[in-house]
């Protein structure tokens, strides 16, 4: 059975696949899409306008990070959705598509009963953290460090937040927010930006010959404001949705 995200998915693989037959394109591109990630269903909307605008179709599969990353490695999948520069840099046989197609923060929620003091990445050094595995920016910021328990959704890095199993949880600003107004948890924290990434489409090398195609609709959406005005539609968009409906668990 269809879920809302799903169903919405699927639709617009569709209409993306009868646009794609008329530029010649005969089957939709596979992509993984990093689940239960608010900036993922941000960043999947966003990228279902600009294959349309290219005549280009596209099916999204949701998997968990490291499984997502197996699966476009092998070729199983045909790209990823949405991923920062240093995991092109940690996979460099995939094909970054240029110009980014959106920008997360990365910050550290933590209980404010521990009155934790997290101003700067810096900082982190002095607490215990949670992280999703196989996420790039998280590991960017627990590189090195010595008490780090990674989960394999956020949800779970949220309640073990919430028990006291670590210190801090890094996420997302806007995934982060989202988990915990959808757990109406009232005692966390957030803090500013400890980093910004730019979010990059990539695609397996057997597609290196769309990338120049795709991103010259990206640059054409950026120029004329059109991705500001799809970005701001998504985020507010995003209140709506259960995103434990995107994940490749469910068809």
């Amino acid at each position: 059975m269809f879920t809302q995200v799903s169903r919405s998915l699927f639709c617009c693989g569709l209409l993306a696949l009868c646009v794609g037959r008329a530029f010649g394109q005969s089957a939709p591109l596979q992509l993984a899409a990093n689940e239960r990630l608010a900036e993922q269903w941000v960043a999947a909307q966003l990228l279902q306008e600009v294959y349309r605008r290219a005549g280009l179709a596209m099916i999204i599969e949701p998997l968990p990070p490291a499984r997502a990353t197996k699966a476009t490695l092998s070729g199983l999948k045909d790209g990823e959705v949405a991923r920062i520069r240093a995991y092109g840099e940690s996979n460099p046989t995939l094909d970054r598509v240029e110009p980014a197609i959106y920008v997360l923060t990365s910050n550290a929620f933590s209980l404010r009963s521990r009155a934790a003091e997290i101003h700067r990445r810096e900082d982190l050094a002095h607490y215990s953290l949670g992280a999703i595995r196989g996420v790039a920016h998280s590991s960017d910021l627990t590189e090195g460090h010595p008490a780090t328990t990674l989960t394999q959704r956020a949800d779970l890095l949220f309640k073990m937040l919430n028990s006291r199993r670590f210190d801090a949880a890094l996420d997302t600003g806007i995934n982060g927010r989202y988990v915990i107004k959808r757990q109406g948890l009232t005692d966390i924290q957030v803090s500013a930006d400890l980093a910004r990434y730019e979010l990059f489409h990539y695609l397996h090398p057997k597609h290196q010959a769309l990338a120049s195609r795709i991103g010259a609709v990206i640059t054409q959406m950026k120029a004329s404001g059109e991705m500001d005005k799809l970005i701001a539609k998504a985020e507010a968009g995003l209140q709506n949705i259960d995103l434990e409906t995107f994940t490749g668990a469910s068809k």
